[in-house]
């Protein structure tokens, strides 16, 4: 699959040394809503989802699209009306996807435990100090904000550079980042720092 651009969250691994992401979970997308692989998400009061934004609960990242049939509305000769397109990763829903009788869906990788890291490209570099602060992503859902708080933010930076071996020129703005704030969690909105000298 290409990617239609650099942004966007990648399942790396998780803390707990898994090397595999689980089975996602599917959700009726709301009414006109356009997603992306790798785009944060969360579900609405409606319970259909769409992206999370600035400082929003999140429920996990799009990894992928199906219909009410699970099929990949990507696949070959997939004609279907109530969906539009664009490259390999981007899908806009019809404005009746929540009540037509053929929607789709989106799939969803969630983290209750917060065990997974995904890798993002953020918007800024980042640095040492940085380790285990907590940031907000974009308003797509999309790219992390750099701006760090000790006490909160929807996500959280474990490592900087990841990738990086062997002589690489390191990329200060790449990191791997855990979901601090989900829609699974009881400690969202605490303002108690979890960073201290």
């Amino acid at each position: 699959m290409a990617y239609t651009a650099g942004t966007g969250f990648r399942f790396w691994r998780t803390l707990s040394g898994a090397g595999h992401a689980p089975a996602p979970l599917p959700f009726r997308i709301a009414n006109s809503t356009t997603l992306r692989i790798g785009d944060a998400v969360r579900v609405n009061t409606s319970g259909l989802l769409v992206t999370a934004g600035v400082g929003e609960v999140i429920t996990g990242v799009l990894v992928g699209f199906v219909d009410e049939n699970g099929i990949n509305p990507f696949s070959l000769g997939y004609s279907k009306a109530g969906v539009t397109r664009t490259g390999d990763d981007t899908l806009a829903t019809s404005s009746t996807n929540s009540t037509r009788s053929n929607y789709i869906l989106g799939e969803v990788i969630v983290d209750p435990a917060g065990d997974i890291l995904w890798l993002n490209d953020a918007d800024a570099g980042m640095t040492q100090a940085n380790l285990f602060q907590f940031f907000d992503n974009d308003s797509s859902g999309r790219q992390v904000t750099v701006g760090g708080s000790d006490s909160n933010g929807q996500w959280q930076v474990i490592l900087l550079d990841p990738e990086a071996s062997g002589g690489a020129t390191a990329d200060t703005t790449k990191g791997a980042f855990r979901i601090n704030e989900s829609q699974f969690n009881s400690g969202v909105d605490t303002g108690t720092a979890k960073i201290a000298a």
